[in-house]
């Protein structure tokens, strides 16, 4: 019998403050603030999966000068060229700057040019909008309101050497937490407050700022976000009350984060820096990042065992890319109707889906530098779209596709995930996205049911994770989840949530799916375990003498070893 891989924190365990990670061809590469062990400017470590990292050269050659801060780098592929934004000063002045590279791996070359004029500029954070904007965040300080200190704005990057010179706030300090000094001495003994470190995530139309408060040395570093529906806006964003990572047990300032999603394409990671034992390092963690409705998540900090980033059913082409001419294919067996594949393209290209009879669908486009292609196929819906942007092509299909083929172009990091996600997002009968079952409707982002009713999708592969959102909408009844028809039902009110467990918000529920064993979960604590009948089945979601809605399921296959 083979065993679920695990992962523990830390996953790096060496200095490597301050942690950015980029996802590019399928492989991971991970930058850090300081001088690295060769001398050069930030540290640089590679992966495939999030947990095994090589070390490689620094990032920068130093500049000339007295400089002995170099922080937070991040970096951004624009239009095949690698540009690394970072900050540089002696720590009471700092600017940011960027530097420029053909390779994640660097070397990186300064460009010149200096982005910030503020006296105090940080923690550079480029941020793609769905629009085709770009913008950067980053953290300067603010001396006229109430809670003097940093915190975080956005401007917008006219290329990637310039800014508009127009920075509007987005979260401020305004909490007890954030509290870095109560009488900062080189500040003229001011209680300072500090935000910092912002990393933007959208989703469903909304704009998160993921960021650190208080002091980094301290055990009230953490990690919160604030809120916005659009990046136009003059005003600050609306910000969460508390962390939703924080010290805790042998865990000790957990911070300055950045996300990326998984090696199976669908589940997101926060990957952050935390104390080691005595304090002597801030070494490298992870841990999963999501959301229950519009409440951000990360499940940890975590200091025993976990189940590793899923790894997806088929990963290739990462050594090197695959030229395909036109007549000549790469092709694989999707294994199910139901998947995600992703794959960087370049130049003209060709990816083919194959049914049983031959030709389905062929998606087609140029990109004049390394572009990633998300294809998404759910039954007879079939989605394409290029990086972060809208997808370009949606169309449904006859019969159920059995093959993918790279037909023609280069391709690199060819990677596929079997399984599915509803989002919700557009209106009318759920059965046009695969859910049987009368009475149910999808309105303003979420899937409602009411009465005692039920309402499944299927089938499942064999072993799976599922993530269910939800909450209850009437004061009385309950919802509950099925597996297979025969399988468990289990009701919410069934389950030994913590006090204080509120049905009326969004909750998320896991559950997770071995051989016959079935393992529900809620935030990273294990509700308990149920047998579930072996290989596929369909997923259930019902109400029980209530109105309940649902915000988002996903469904991804998981492996055993």
């Amino acid at each position: 019998m083979t065993h679920p891989r695990t992962y523990l924190n830390p996953v790096h365990p060496h200095s490597f403050p301050d942690p950015f990670v980029l996802k590019h061809r399928g492989e991971y590469w991970g930058y850090c603030t300081g001088l690295w062990h060769d001398g050069r400017a930030f540290g640089v470590i590679r992966s495939r999966d999030l947990v095994e990292w090589q070390s490689l050269a620094g990032a920068l050659e130093p500049l000339p000068g007295e400089h002995p801060c170099y922080w937070a780098p991040e970096v951004s592929c624009f239009e095949g060229r690698f540009y690394l934004y970072y900050s540089v000063g002696n720590e009471e002045r700092m600017e940011i700057r960027v530097a420029v590279a053909e390779d994640p791996a660097g070397p990186f070359t300064d460009s010149g040019r200096r982005l910030t004029h503020e006296p105090f500029a940080i923690d550079a954070h480029a941020f793609a909008d769905v629009d085709g904007s770009r913008w950067l965040f980053y953290a300067t300080d603010f001396l006229d309101r109430s809670h003097v200190g940093t915190g975080t704005v956005r401007d917008r990057l006219l290329n990637p050497f310039a800014l508009a010179g127009n920075p509007l706030p987005v979260a401020l300090p305004r909490h007890d937490w954030h509290v870095y000094h109560p009488n900062r001495p080189e500040k003229g003994g001011v209680r300072w407050h500090t935000v910092e470190g912002p990393f933007v995530l959208w989703r469903k139309g909304v704009y998160y700022e993921m960021f650190s408060g208080g002091n980094w040395q301290n055990p009230t570093y953490g990690v919160s976000y604030a809120k916005a529906r659009t990046l136009d806006g003059t005003g600050e964003w609306e910000q969460a009350d508390l962390p939703i990572l924080r010290s805790g047990g042998e865990v000790v300032g957990p911070g300055h984060n950045s996300a990326v999603r998984g090696p199976d394409n669908r589940q997101m990671w926060c990957v952050y820096h935390r104390w080691s034992a005595g304090s002597k390092e801030r070494v490298l963690a992870i841990d999963p990042l999501d959301w229950a409705g519009e409440r951000m998540l990360v499940l940890g900090p975590t200091t025993t065992p976990q189940p590793a980033p899923n790894p997806p059913a088929i990963s290739d082409l990462l050594d090197a890319p695959a030229v395909v001419a036109p007549g000549e294919e790469i092709r694989y067996a999707t294994g199910g109707s139901a998947f995600l594949a992703e794959v960087s393209v370049h130049g003209g290209f060709s990816v083919i889906l194959g049914g049983q009879h031959g030709e389905l669908l062929r998606i087609e486009g140029n990109a004049p530098f390394f572009r990633l292609l998300r294809v998404e196929v759910d039954g007879p819906r079939v989605t394409a779209s290029l990086d972060e942007e809208p997808p370009f092509q949606r169309t449904r299909i006859a019969e159920s596709v059995a093959t993918l083929s790279l037909a023609a172009g280069e391709f690199s990091g060819f990677a596929l995930t079997a399984g599915w996600e509803d989002l919700f997002e557009e209106d009318g009968d759920p059965a046009a996205i695969g859910w049987e079952g009368s009475g149910w409707r999808v309105e303003e982002g979420r899937l409602h049911g009411e009465g005692t009713s039920w309402t499944f999708k299927g089938p499942t592969p064999a072993d799976f994770l599922a993530v269910v959102n939800a909450r209850l909408e009437s004061p009385d009844g309950d919802y509950a989840f099925a597996f297979g028809d025969a399988g468990p039902r289990i009701a919410l009110k069934n389950l030994p949530f913590p006090a204080g467990f509120d049905p009326t918000i969004d909750q998320q529920l896991r559950f997770r799916k071995r051989g016959k064993k079935l393992e529900v979960s809620w935030e990273g604590i294990s509700l308990g375990d149920f047998e579930a009948p072996p290989g596929p089945l369909r997923l259930g979601l019902g109400t029980l003498g209530a109105r309940a809605s649902f915000e988002a399921v996903r469904v991804t296959a998981i492996s055993n070893s």
